[in-house]
This record gives C-alpha cells, structure tokens and sequence, in this order.
C-alpha cells in the first residue's frame, strides 16, 4: 500500500513538472511563432490576418512596437550625438588652420616654421608684457601661472623680474603639476634662464599634487590659437592641456572664480566669428584678451572647468602628462 502511495506521489510531482515545463516550451514557442510570423508578414509570405488571430497578440505587438521605438530613439540619439561632434571638431579645424595660415602668408611668426600644428609665437611678443603690467590684478598679484609656449616667454621672464612667484607646467614629472620659480631664491643673472623650459625644470622646485592646495593662483595665464574678442572664446592647438591644468588645480584648491584667466594673442589670431558652441563645460575661456597692441576685456559669460572630464582623457593625453594617473590615484584615495 505504501509503496503504491509512493509511486503515486512521485507521478503526480513528475506530472506537474512536466505540466510547467510544456507550459513554459508553450510561451517561448508563442513568442518565436510570433517574430517568425512578423518576418514572414515584412517578407509578405503570408497575410496579416493569420497573425491577428493569435491570443494575446495585441499586447505582444504593442510591447514590441514600443521596443523598437525604444531602440530608433537611442540609435538615434546617438547618431546625433557623433554628427554634431563631428560638426564641432571641423569647425575648430578650421579657425585653426585659418589663423595658421593667415599668419605664415603675413610673416607674423618669429619661428618655429612651419607654425601649423604650434601654439604660434608671434612676433612683438615682448609688447605683450608691457599691456600686462597696466593691469591693477597683475600689480597685486603674487602667484602667475603662464604656460609653457615660447610665445609667453618673455612674460614668465616679465613677472620673475617684478617679483613674482611664476608656476609653469612639469608635464614629464609623474606626481608633479608644476615647476615653482620664486625670484626670492634666483639671482638676477638666473632669470633669464629660468623663463624657459628648461631652466624652469633647472632652477624651479617641483610642486607635488598635495602641495597644490596650498597655493593660491591670482593670475592663469593660457595660450591659444584663436580667440574671440568678444565673448572670450578661444581654440588653444587641440591637445586641451590648459584645460585639464586648470580643472586639476580648480579641484585643487588653487583656482577658483576669483582667478583671472589671460591669453595674449597676435591681432591676426582674433576671430569674431568663433561661435560660442566650440566651448564645452570642460574648455577654458578667458576674461582678458592681450595683444601687442591693446588689452581686451570680454564679456565672458562660459562657465569654468570644475573637474576632469575622464571620458576626454585619451591614453596619448595619459601619457604626455603623466601627472594625471598620480591625480586619478590620489581622487580615488578621497573617495
């Protein structure tokens, strides 16, 4: 009798399994008849009628319409998306290529030639320093960051002569941003050297990451390519170094909305017609605009780099600026 009960049970079980499994083949096989029947349908091998008929059917369509919606939409958003970058990038081509060429064909460049591809170095740079000096932000200031172009030498040289202390990027230095250069410390037969690239590495002291915080920058003072007289737009040679600088010491502590943010740029490298749409959140716009011949305030109304873009950093960037994989570290670290 028991073993009767026992075969019983054991049947029941095995039939309702049985029953789950043949209820769940029966689902899957609904849904593939289904996608059969619509390929057939688009392949008009058989009429629209036949796929009416099946149960449930006008839910199955809807969930699938508002899938492949669902999919167009984000295919293209995406599409969108890679054209107006594409769009962005051969507008900033462009401008650049423009002043480039407009600036070989006038003879506007001191050297090195060719000037495409380079941070030009224009010719009269040195007035350049003078209209800096007629600024009250420049006479209080303590702290310069200039970037490192041969075009802004004279202005590094400039500022060490008038007693201040002059940041210039270290960016083969793996846990340093910048090379400190403090007249205090170098003798005035020194400063010349010091104004360039490698006698920064000679005579500077190296400024760790850590140690960033404790300065504070009165004066950011960036290269470019072009830039906009108008709105303070401007295309520096496409690597966006002075971007991510600005962004790290921003984060940093060393930067903030008080910073003043300077190009100097020869007049042939003005453009009017630079539209506001090449600067992102993650570009770096500028207040004052200084040629050889006059200072220019424009209406700066761009929002500043407050952090690092990641998903611009690519690995040539990486490795030009080593200092950004000992950044990436010590924001982990924070986290």
């Amino acid at each position: 009798m028991d073993y009767n009960r026992t075969i019983n049970r054991s049947s029941y079980v095995r039939s309702l399994s049985n029953r789950s499994n043949k209820e769940q083949k029966c689902v899957e096989r609904d849904i593939v008849h289904l996608w059969i029947s619509l390929r057939d349908i688009c392949n008009k091998l058989i009429h629209i009628d036949r796929i009416l008929k099946q149960h449930g059917i006008l839910s199955k369509l809807i969930h699938i319409e508002s899938w492949i919606q669902s999919y167009h939409e984000n295919i293209n958003e995406s599409k969108i998306k890679i054209n107006n970058n594409i769009s962005l990038q051969l507008i900033k081509a462009r401008a650049r290529t423009l002043i480039w060429d407009i600036m070989e064909l006038k003879n506007e460049i001191s050297y090195p030639h060719p000037v495409h591809g380079r941070i030009p170095n224009f010719r009269n740079n040195p007035n350049c320093s003078m209209n800096l000096a007629q600024l009250e932000e420049f006479q209080r200031a303590r702290v310069i960051e200039i970037c490192p172009s041969l075009a802004q030498e004279h202005l590094r040289l400039f500022s060490l002569s008038e007693g201040k202390v002059v940041l210039t990027p270290a960016p083969s230095v793996g846990n340093a941003l910048f090379y400190k250069l403090d007249p205090k410390f170098l003798h005035v037969q020194d400063l010349s050297r010091a104004a360039t690239k490698s006698g920064a590495a000679a005579l500077g002291t190296i400024v760790n990451l850590t140690a960033i915080g404790n300065l504070h920058v009165d004066i950011f003072i960036v290269a470019s390519v072009v830039a906009n007289p108008i709105n303070g737009a401007r295309l520096g040679k496409g690597k966006g170094y002075g971007d991510i600088e600005y962004a790290m010491m921003h984060q940093l502590g060393a930067c903030n909305d008080k910073t003043l943010v300077v190009t100097t740029v020869h007049e042939s490298q003005l453009l009017n017609d630079l539209p506001e749409s090449v600067m992102t959140e993650h570009d770096l716009s500028v207040n004052i605009i200084i040629t050889p011949q006059r200072i220019i305030y424009t209406q700066n109304k761009f929002s500043r780099p407050k952090e690092i873009n990641w998903n611009d950093i690519d690995n040539e960037t990486m490795l030009n600026l080593p200092v950004l994989k000992e950044f990436q570290r010590l924001q982990k670290l924070q986290k």
